[in-house]
């Protein structure tokens, strides 16, 4: 179960920095994160890239799943339980995210590009909900990636684990602030197509 996990874990890993990427590159403005994202797209979205990523996201949910729940049955150490937790956020997300996209993308035909997200995040009602759910996502990738940075560094170099657990889980609340404030307009004017906006059935804020 665990070899499979980590299997997966490489083509989820792969996807997630080309995606996080994208984003980074996105804090020198919105254009900027669609023209990289049109290159991007080139790749991820090929129908055997996308089927293999999606297969990869599936594999890691199921086994995470189950590797989760040993590590609460057998009430492992507090990083173990750490990782199983951001490990589930990330599956919840994953989901949810996931579904969300093909929804908007299959039924309603509208362009699941970044307007997408950043006009939830900016809308009145929505953003309460939008960005806890997107930060925690961003931040349990970082924290996930801390644990399992511990898990290979704690047999031979432990002092080097922990610190390399607390730099990840400090770059990632970093990232995690620096992303939402960027994406809900609090650092840059951001210029988004009204018809996102109209996705969402609630009063745009002013």
């Amino acid at each position: 179960m665990e070899s499979l996990h980590k299997v997966s874990a490489g083509f989820v890993f792969a996807f997630l920095c080309l995606h996080m990427a994208n984003h980074f590159v996105g804090l020198q403005g919105l254009d900027t994160h669609i023209a990289f994202m049109a290159v991007a797209r080139m790749v991820y979205r090929h129908p055997v890239v996308e089927m293999v990523v999606l297969l990869a996201f599936l594999v890691q949910i199921l086994t995470g799943w189950a590797l989760a729940r040993e590590i609460w049955a057998k009430k492992k150490d507090f990083v173990h339980q750490l990782q199983a937790a951001s490990g589930t956020y990330i599956a919840f997300f994953a989901i949810t995210h996931v579904a969300f996209i093909f929804y908007v993308r299959q039924l309603l035909t509208v362009d699941s590009d970044i307007y997408l997200i950043v006009a939830g995040l900016m809308q009145s009602g929505w953003m309460y909900a939008l960005i806890p759910y997107y930060g925690l996502a961003i931040f349990a990738l970082f924290v996930h990636m801390g644990c399992i940075l511990f898990d290979i560094f704690k047999k031979t170099l432990r002092p080097v684990s922990w610190g390399l657990l607390v730099a990840t889980v400090g770059v990632g609340g970093y990232a995690t602030w620096l992303l939402m404030m960027f994406y809900t307009g609090h650092t840059a004017a951001l210029h988004v197509p009204a018809e996102y906006f109209d996705l969402y059935p609630l009063i745009r804020m002013k």
